[in-house]
Order: structure tokens, then sequence, then C-alpha cells
């Protein structure tokens, strides 16, 4: 393929990575490391919680790493096999969520192309920023990289300034300057492209491989503080009659905590000493991950904006899972993930009274 050829964005599309391996004419028991297959998610405890799993995937993504010579990555969300076609599955982009939609197939031309001599590992995701996408999908990643046992040079990652990314990154092993930023520019071609598959769901595998990953980095956490813990939400999502509920909450022994304000090692302690959780939805609660098993956890809904992955991560780990869907508030004009919450104070207290 001619220098030129590689300016040019791809015409075609490989829908599933392992679709690539099957074209490839390499031997696939070289490139191909087939770490976990699909797992199906666990059945509903409650009749309530058919809400969370109606219209969602069934199974998690089959997991794997591929070893891809000549593999390359354009900007942050789109990888690009050696024969020149995009790998869907792995090039991701949330809207609209089809193949011929993606944003490379709009563009005329493809950044300078900066050919490296290096195994690098690709780990870019769209949402990087966020707590609960890094912490269980981009460590998840990292986790099935080490499974393949791959020596990797360098890792490519498109968002890394949070302490918690920091941190993180160190507690899985990965030194400083093993790193190499994802920008919109970017045009990277390496001697061996290493693919992890895209991490959809939380399933056994990540949940325990992020819980026992920082709890070893830090095996003597600072005492929990408090073991009933209400997570209040700065920003979007709020809970409008929170003022309401707070009198409430502290009848029954609740300390009001905001996570982002917290170092990463004060969260994972916090969560592992709770026995009580109550939160409305959002990225925190990924902390679950460190709870003990019987913990009981109280996740707050707007009827707008219902995903299944804290109450997937109660029943992988053993937690006592409760849910409350209150009213979508100051409905929000371009997503309902940003809709505030009125909850019903009568059932908020009917819970707790029946947990105490």
């Amino acid at each position: 393929m001619s220098q030129i050829d590689k300016l040019s964005p791809p015409k075609d599309f490989y829908e599933s990575t392992l679709d690539w391996v099957e074209h490839s004419g390499l031997d696939k028991a070289k490139i191909l490391f087939e770490i976990y297959p699909p797992l199906p998610i666990p059945k509903v405890k409650r009749e309530e919680e058919l809400r969370l799993i109606t219209g969602k995937p069934q199974f998690s993504n089959k997991a794997f790493v591929v070893r891809m010579p000549g593999g390359r990555v354009v900007g942050e969300k789109a990888v690009i096999s050696p024969d020149n076609k995009l790998l869907w599955d792995v090039s991701v982009e949330w809207y609209p969520w089809l193949p011929r939609a993606h944003s490379i197939f709009r563009k005329k031309k493809l950044p300078p192309l900066t050919k490296i001599k290096k195994t690098v590992a690709m780990l870019n995701h769209p949402a990087a920023k966020n707590y609960y996408h890094w912490m269980l999908e981009v460590l998840a990643r990292i986790h099935l990289i080490q499974e393949s046992r791959i020596k990797i040079d360098q890792y490519l990652i498109n968002h890394r300034s949070y302490p918690f990314q920091l941190e993180t990154l160190a507690a899985c092993g990965i030194a400083p300057d093993k790193i190499v930023q994802a920008h919109g520019r970017l045009h990277l071609e390496a001697k061996e492209l290493i693919v992890p598959s895209y991490v959809n769901l939380p399933n056994l595998w990540s949940c325990n491989y992020v819980r026992s990953t920082l709890l070893s980095h830090w095996p003597r956490l600072p005492e929990g503080g408090h073991e009933r813990l209400y997570i209040r939400r700065r920003f979007s999502r709020k809970i409008v009659n929170e003022e309401e509920i707070l009198p409430l909450l502290a009848q029954y022994g609740f300390k009001s905590i905001v996570l982002e304000e917290m170092p990463l090692e004060k969260q994972v302690a916090l969560f592992y000493n709770a026995q009580v959780v109550l939160s409305p939805h959002g990225a925190g609660l990924a902390n679950l991950v460190f709870c003990k098993p019987g913990t009981t956890v109280i996740e707050l809904f707007s009827p707008t904006f219902m995903e299944p992955h804290y109450w997937l991560i109660s029943r992988l780990l053993h937690l006592d899972y409760h849910m409350i869907v209150g009213q979508s508030i100051k409905s929000h004009k371009y997503w309902a993930g940003f809709d505030s919450i009125l909850i019903p104070l009568e059932e908020l207290s009917e819970l707790l009274r029946s947990l105490s």
C-alpha cells in the first residue's frame, strides 16, 4: 500500500476486528488471543429490575486481544487495518451507532502519517474522561492485554490528565513514559498494533480486576469514616428535593459526600467500609466494585434515563440492590441523562424503614 493510499480515508470497514483476523491471511494462532467468552447478565431478583434490562444487551462482548502488524490509529476514534478498512467494533462513536456513519468516512484526507517501530496497545475510549468508563472499560482492556502476555512498548490513551487516571495506570503497572497521548491530529502506524476488544458491560472479570488491582495497590486503606453514604451530585442529574431528603437520611445515620472532591484512595476506603450506599445514577457508583458482599445499594433514577451498569455490578458482587424511580424534572433538550430527578419522599422513607 502506498503512502498516498494511507493518507486517504478508508472506503470500507470490518464490522468486527475478528472479521479482519479471518481475512488477514496471517496465522490465527499467533495474532488472536481469546481471553473470555460472552457472558450472560445475571437474572433479576425483583420484577422492578426488568425496567433496567429491557432492550439492553443480554451478554457481555467476547473478550479478546489481536496483534495487528502495521495497524493504524487515526485521531481518538478510528482504528484502521493494514488493508485500509475501519475496524468498527473498536472505533467507537456512540451517536449514530452505524458503521457507515463513522466520522472517518467524511474526511477528505487523513493527517500526516507517523510510523514507529514499536508494539503499541490501543486504549482510546470515547468517554475516557468519565470515571465509570475509565474504571470499568479502559482498565478492563488493560487486563485483557495483560492476560495476553504481549510485551507492550507504548500505550495509546486519549485522556490521562485526571489524578484518578494517573493513579490507576500506576496501579496497573503502566509507567508515565510508556504512555502516548492520542489527539485529533494523530495518525500513527505501529510496527505492531495491539487491539483489545471493546468492553460493553460490567462483568465478573472486569469488576474483579479493578477491585483486586486497587485494593492491592492500597493494602492499608484509611478508615472509611462512615458506614451509610449518600452521594450528592454537583452538576447534572441532581435530586431537586434533596433538602427535604437530607433530614430523613440524617435520621438513619447517613453522611452526605461529594465524590468529585475526594482523592481516589479515600473513595475506595469509603465504599470498602460502607454498609449502605444511596445515590442517584452516576459514574461515582463505579466504586461499588470495592464494596463488601452484602452491602446495601439504593440507586435513584429518572424514568427518562435508566441504565443497568450498577445493578449489574451489584448482582455480580453479591450486593443487596434496590432502586427508586422518581420523576423527571427540568428535562434537558439534548440528552435525558442530564434531567433532574424528584424522588418520592414516602417511598424512600418506607424503603429505609424496611432496611433498618
